[in-house]
């Protein structure tokens, strides 16, 4: 038995086929997070009946009598607030904050990355959920370091838990502007296929045709630059990492700067080869994010224009060869 003494006693007053330790305390305490409920009774800190349960997945009964001791986590990353990063906020409430991540910024610390990153920036600015990992508080979902755009960012358990599982489902809309070699035919349409990670590389993701990860993806042709290039809008239908990267080389058509993902040299005038050869992140840009609040149910819509890279990329192409 814990020598603590409880913080919280709950009893099961229903009896539910499959009522898991997990789930049940996760309906009952809608500050945390199931990921951290879990770690809470991994630890110890959870009792059924007087006795310390440490398997989430234990299945409760009527009257069984649940004992908690501690809501702290122990932390196993250091995030040290950091007033110098740079982002824009778009919107902001008790439960969520909204920003607008520039190119060039690391969402969360990682390997060869522990410091100025957004994760960073967002504890100088607000409190944030603890998440899944102490490295990655309120961060819900990511953007690749050079892609720019829209991220939603949890400020309590509650809302990061309800967000993610919206991610999950694949019920927030997520759409990108990205700019790319040649013109996709047909013009608009659908890209489906199986993700996984490259065998050979594992920084990079591969189509696999026999394992994997669904990713779906729908594309329309927004503008036509001469037969060198186009403007795309992506719709993602599910969140793969690299996916828009990734499935628009598989189709041919590699993002403007990205290196990673380009697979042939494509014909470009002469008087721009340079330039957008040289061009220095992917042009993609996450422009727009949808979703339902977590505490309200509100439908929340957020678009974000181009950043000046991408609008003098858009100018250089449009103009041919005006640089």
């Amino acid at each position: 038995m814990n020598d603590k003494q409880p913080i919280i006693n709950l009893c099961v007053a229903i009896n539910l086929k499959k009522n898991r330790l997990d789930k049940f305390l996760a309906s009952q305490l809608q500050d945390l997070s199931r990921s951290k409920i879990q770690s809470l009774i991994e630890l110890g800190d959870v009792a059924v009946n007087g006795a310390i349960v440490q398997n989430t997945s234990y299945l409760l009964k009527i009257h069984d009598e649940i004992s908690v001791f501690s809501f702290l986590v122990p932390e196993t990353c250091r995030l040290d607030p950091d007033k110098n990063v740079n982002f824009t906020v778009l919107y902001e409430d008790d439960d969520l904050v909204v920003v607008n991540k520039p190119a060039g910024l690391v969402v969360h610390p990682g390997a060869g990355n522990r410091h100025h990153t957004l994760a960073n920036g967002l504890a100088y600015h607000c409190e944030l959920s603890s998440g899944s990992d102490e490295c990655r508080p309120g961060i819900v979902h990511r953007l690749d370091k050079d892609t720019s755009g829209i991220l939603v960012v949890a400020k309590n358990d509650f809302v990061h838990e309800n967000l993610a599982e919206q991610f999950k489902i694949h019920s927030i809309k997520r759409k990108y502007v990205c700019f790319c070699y040649s013109v996709i035919n047909p013009k608009n349409g659908k890209i489906e296929t199986m993700m996984t990670r490259d065998k050979n590389n594992r920084l990079r993701m591969a189509v696999s045709q026999n394992y994997g990860k669904l990713a779906i993806s729908t594309y329309k042709t927004i503008r036509i630059f001469t037969n060198f290039a186009s403007k795309v809008e992506c719709e993602l239908h599910t969140g793969r990492t690299h996916q828009i990267r990734l499935q628009m080389s598989y189709i041919g058509h590699s993002l403007i700067g990205d290196a990673t993902y380009k697979t042939k040299n494509y014909h470009l005038p002469k008087e721009i080869d340079a330039y957008v050869r040289n061009f220095p992140r992917q042009a993609l840009h996450a422009y727009l994010l949808e979703f339902t609040h977590p505490r309200s149910r509100q439908l929340m819509h957020f678009e974000s224009e181009l950043p000046e890279d991408l609008r003098q990329l858009e100018n250089i192409l449009g103009n041919n060869f005006s640089l």
